[in-house]
């Protein structure tokens, strides 16, 4: 059975639980593809053929070593062997989240990752400074964002669909991470256009989290509901 494995919950690092939940090696020992961010919010992870990758605020990428840690983010096994699918004519992420609703709409109640490539004629993406302790609220993190554009880009798109039920624990939706074919940009997607996009999904039945064993996690109340927040911070909208 496909499962897809998440360091943390939503809500903690949502309230500032940044420390390291599990390190990069064990995590890619859960699954090849996936995304999130790393020890202390130090940029956006983007997890593809079992390498981890991280875009920074600096606009560079680097490669993650085995005992640096993840603080939150969610991977599984790849199966490459699904029909690769295309998408045409796609203007912004909104298009490109109803376009894929027809790949989607049998089970919204299941867990989705994919794994898509194009050359992107606009690519926006942001990515957050590393913070240190005592740390703030991802809301007051992500004010001193940087964010990129790029334009007549070629690159990888990475993307998880969680289902409404796990408000909270995780994203309801979509959420996209980018990494460009020369390993050299990346972000968390705020804005795309390309005229065409080739993609390969996996359906994923079964979920499994990894909590953190620090004490500010113990001591976190986990059940506010912050989806105004993390709404804003998802696609940028405190700016």
């Amino acid at each position: 059975m496909s499962k897809m494995i998440q360091a943390s919950t939503l809500n903690a690092l949502m309230l500032g639980n940044f420390d390291r939940t599990i390190s990069v090696k064990e995590f890619l020992r859960q699954g090849d593809v996936g995304l999130g961010t790393y020890t202390g919010l130090d940029g956006e992870a983007i997890f593809e053929d079992g390498v981890a990758y991280r875009a920074t605020a600096e606009g560079n990428v680097t490669v993650m070593k085995p005992e640096d840690g993840v603080a939150f983010g969610t991977v599984a096994h790849f199966d490459e062997h699904v029909p690769q699918q295309h998408l045409t004519d796609i203007a912004s992420v909104e298009m490109l989240k109803q376009k894929l609703e027809p790949y989607i709409q049998d089970n919204k109640n299941v867990f989705y990752i994919l794994k898509g490539h194009a050359e992107f004629d606009a690519m926006h993406v942001r990515s957050c400074f590393a913070c240190e302790k005592p740390y703030p609220t991802l809301s007051e993190a992500a004010s001193q964002q940087r964010e990129f554009h790029y334009a007549k880009v070629r690159g990888d798109l990475v993307a998880v669909y969680c289902p409404a039920y796990v408000n909270g624990i995780n994203m309801p939706g979509w959420h996209f991470h980018f990494l460009s074919g020369d390993r050299t940009k990346g972000g968390h997607i705020l804005g795309l256009s390309t005229s065409s996009l080739a993609f390969k999904l996996n359906r994923l039945d079964a979920y499994e989290i990894i909590l953190p064993q620090n004490q500010e996690f113990a001591r976190l109340n986990l059940c506010e509901d912050l989806s105004a927040k993390t709404a804003a911070v998802e696609g940028g909208a405190h700016r």
